[in-house]
C-alpha cells in the first residue's frame, strides 16, 4: 500500500513538473509574441504619425504657395489681367480680319492669269475652210468661240485640230443648231454661191473648254457660328493644272490662337458637301477633287470640348 502511494507519489510530482515546464515555456512565448505585437504597434503608429507629420508639412506648403499665389494675382500688375485679354483678342481678331481680306485681295489677283498670246493665231489655222468664226473670248484659263458653218461635223472638226494643238484641257462642249438664211443678213452675202444664190441653210456654233494650265482652288477657314461666321486665319490659294487631281490635307482638325477645333462642314463651289462624303473626308483627314475650274472651299470648325479633349 504504501509502495502504491509512493508510486503515486511521484507520479503526481512529475506531473506537476511538467505543468510547470510546460506554463513556463508558454508564458515565455506569450511573452515573446506580446513583444513583437508592441514593436509592431509602435512601428505602426510611427509610420502614421510620418504620414500626418509629411501631409502637415506638404499642407503647409500648398497653403503658402496659393498665399503667394494670391499675393501675385492681387499685385498691380495682374490687376488687369482680364481685360488685356479682352483688349488682345479684339486685336487679334482685327488683325485676323485685315490678314483675311489681304488674302481675299491676293486670290483675286493670283486667279488671273494671262492667256497665251498666239492662241489666236492657233484658232485661225484650226478654221475649217467651210466655216468662219463670227466671235471669240479668252477669259482666265477659258476659250468659248461662235460662228457659223455650211456642214454640221465642221465644229467638230475645229475641235479636234484644236486638240491637237494642245489649246483644251479637258473635253470641249459644242453647240450646233441649223439656221434659216435671212435675206438681209450679213451672214447671206458672206455665203453666196457663184450664181447669187444665197445656200439654202447652214449651221451656227458654239465651241467653250478649259484652256490648258492652272486652276485656282481657295481654301478658307471658318467658326461654325450660326449667328456669324468667324474667319480662322486668311485664305490659301493652290494652282493645279486643269484636269489634274489635287488633296488638301490635315482638315479634320485645326488649331488657331491656341484653340483645337474639329471639322463640322465642307462648302465646295457654295453647295455643301453631302454626310456621306463629308464623313469619308473627316476619317480621311483630306479632300481630293480634280481641278475643273477655279473653285473655293470653305471650312467650317467648332471648338473641341474640354470632355473631348480629355478622352482624345
Amino acid at each position: 500500500m504504501a509502495k502504491a502511494n509512493g508510486i503515486s507519489k511521484k507520479l503526481l510530482a512529475k506531473k506537476d513538473v511538467n505543468f510547470f515546464a510546460e506554463f513556463t515555456a508558454n508564458a515565455a512565448k506569450a511573452a515573446r509574441m506580446l513583444g513583437y505585437g508592441v514593436a509592431v504597434g509602435v512601428l505602426v503608429v510611427f509610420v502614421v504619425l510620418a504620414f500626418i507629420v509629411a501631409f502637415f508639412i506638404r499642407n503647409t506648403i500648398i497653403k503658402g504657395q496659393i498665399r503667394d499665389l494670391e499675393n501675385l494675382l492681387a499685385s498691380p500688375e495682374y490687376a488687369t489681367l482680364e481685360q488685356d485679354y479682352a483688349v488682345l483678342t479684339e486685336q487679334l481678331n482685327e488683325m485676323t480680319n485685315y490678314y483675311f481680306a489681304l488674302s481675299q485681295m491676293r486670290k483675286t489677283v493670283d486667279q488671273i492669269d494671262a492667256a497665251p498670246t498666239d492662241l489666236p493665231d492657233v484658232i485661225a489655222k484650226c478654221i475649217p475652210s467651210d466655216s468662219y468664226i463670227s466671235s471669240y473670248e479668252i477669259s482666265n484659263s477659258a476659250l468659248s468661240l461662235n460662228g457659223y458653218s455650211f456642214t454640221y461635223y465642221s465644229p467638230v472638226d475645229m475641235v479636234n485640230m484644236l486638240n491637237d494643238k494642245g489649246v483644251f484641257a479637258s473635253r470641249a462642249t459644242i453647240t450646233t443648231t441649223r439656221c434659216e438664211l435671212e435675206s438681209e443678213s450679213s451672214v447671206d452675202k458672206i455665203l453666196e454661191g457663184d450664181t447669187g444664190e444665197p445656200i439654202n441653210n447652214y449651221y451656227a456654233f458654239s465651241i467653250s473648254g478649259l484652256l490648258v494650265g492652272n486652276v485656282h482652288i481657295s481654301v478658307s477657314r471658318y467658326v461654325d457660328n450660326a449667328e456669324q461666321a468667324t474667319v480662322l486665319g486668311g485664305v490659301d490659294t493652290i494652282d493645279v493644272r486643269a484636269g489634274d487631281s489635287y488633296t488638301i490635307n490635315g482638315i479634320s482638325n485645326f488649331t488657331y490662337a491656341g484653340v483645337s477645333y474639329t471639322l463640322s462642314r465642307v462648302m465646295v463651289g457654295g453647295v455643301q458637301v453631302e454626310e456621306g462624303s463629308f464623313n469619308e473626308i473627316l476619317a480621311a483627314d483630306q479632300y481630293v477633287d480634280v481641278g475643273r475650274g477655279d473653285t473655293e472651299i470653305k471650312l467650317y470648325y467648332v471648338p473641341v470640348t474640354a470632355e473631348a479633349q480629355a478622352e482624345g
